[in-house]
């Protein structure tokens, strides 16, 4: 899945033979329509409360279950961990049950809500595991994605949403889980990869249905729209927590939304040492999300759109990276990894 950046309406609407009349008048539409498209909004968080992430594990899914506890997937980072489904005390943030199994030699990755209980997608095993709400396991089926990544519900009772890492959002079959239907995520012209957890919220502040984003490798949060999956808002993460210079490789970064009742919500991240209960707010002013937002896009263009890979990374072993990071720059940005920077000065991701 070739990473194509932007676009606009006129390279979407081929005109047989146009005169100068016609595509000055052709230009003409497409300026006022992409003009037309609305920045996202930059939301503020602010932290109501703290709460310990017991073990501080790598967060994969975050789910409410109801008023009195949370679900979180974690995948088996670092070293010598296992990935892990649990309940949470949404009070005290304590372990209030464990399970691995199902898991075993398996990398977690998104929750969501079944009619059983919970469906739990794993990275590169084709399969998505099943447990009650008691968080037994009840048995394996097939994944047809070559990468879990994000996985939420949706408008539809008869659809989920999920991510793979790249700039696509697809539509899953409930049932089956086959693909059927899949679209690019757009925001601000660009679009979009990388966007991980994922939590469907079916009315954000009276504001109509939206579907929240973790945005790889960064501490941004996306708002889509749940059906054109255009970028409707934004916020930022930034100063939760301890800071870790591994962040830009896709550690250590912010993951895990999960509305709570009431309409705050609690996020975490990477071996976080903490989660956060949060309040959301327009913010009026200049919003320091949205500009991280324009930087963040602009980066990736750059560096997804190099012919022969990106620079600008550290020297980082590719069997250290987390699963995701290939997925999401390519192969051939792995074998420049160890690169200086380039003489243009693009900003690595």
């Amino acid at each position: 899945r070739p990473f194509s950046g932007g676009y606009t309406c006129c390279q979407q609407m081929p005109v047989p033979m146009p005169t100068k009349m016609a595509s000055l008048w052709l230009a003409a539409i497409c300026a006022n329509l992409v003009l037309a498209r609305a920045d996202p909004v930059g939301w503020k968080a602010t932290i109501v409360r703290e709460l310990p992430h017991v073990g501080a594990p790598f967060t994969q899914g975050f789910e409410l279950v109801n008023s009195t506890h949370l679900i979180e997937t974690s995948g088996s980072f670092p070293h010598g961990t296992k990935s892990m489904i649990r309940l949470l005390d949404i009070e005290t943030g304590k372990v209030a049950k464990s399970s691995e199994a199902g898991l075993e030699n398996r990398f977690a990755e998104g929750v969501t809500r079944i009619p059983e209980g919970w469906l739990v997608t794993t990275y590169q095993d084709h399969k998505a595991i099943k447990y009650n709400m008691n968080l037994d396991y009840i048995g394996e089926v097939n994944y047809p994605e070559e990468e879990g990544w994000g996985l939420a519900n949706s408008l539809s009772e008869n659809r989920f949403l999920a991510t793979n890492g790249s700039q696509y959002m697809m539509e899953l079959d409930t049932s089956s889980l086959t693909v059927e239907r899949t679209e690019p995520v757009h925001c601000l012209g660009h679009e979009v990869p990388g966007l991980n957890e994922l939590e469907f919220v079916k009315d954000f502040q009276g504001e109509g249905a939206v579907l929240l984003g973790n945005l790889y490798e960064t501490r941004l949060v996306l708002g889509l729209d749940p059906v054109t999956f255009e970028c409707k808002m934004v916020f930022d993460l930034d100063g939760f927590g301890e800071l870790d210079s591994q962040e830009r490789y896709g550690y250590h970064v912010a993951n895990g939304i999960a509305q709570l009742q009431g309409g705050n919500f609690m996020v975490t991240g990477k071996n976080w040492q903490k989660m956060f209960e949060i309040s959301l707010s327009r913010d009026t002013s200049d919003s320091v999300a949205l500009a991280k937002l324009r930087t963040t896009l602009q980066t990736s263009l750059l560096l997804l759109q190099q012919p022969h890979g990106p620079r600008g990374f550290s020297q980082f072993p590719e069997e250290h990276r987390e699963p995701g990071w290939i997925q999401t720059h390519g192969h051939a940005e792995v074998a420049m990894a160890s690169a200086e920077l380039d003489p243009f000065g693009h900003q690595s991701v």
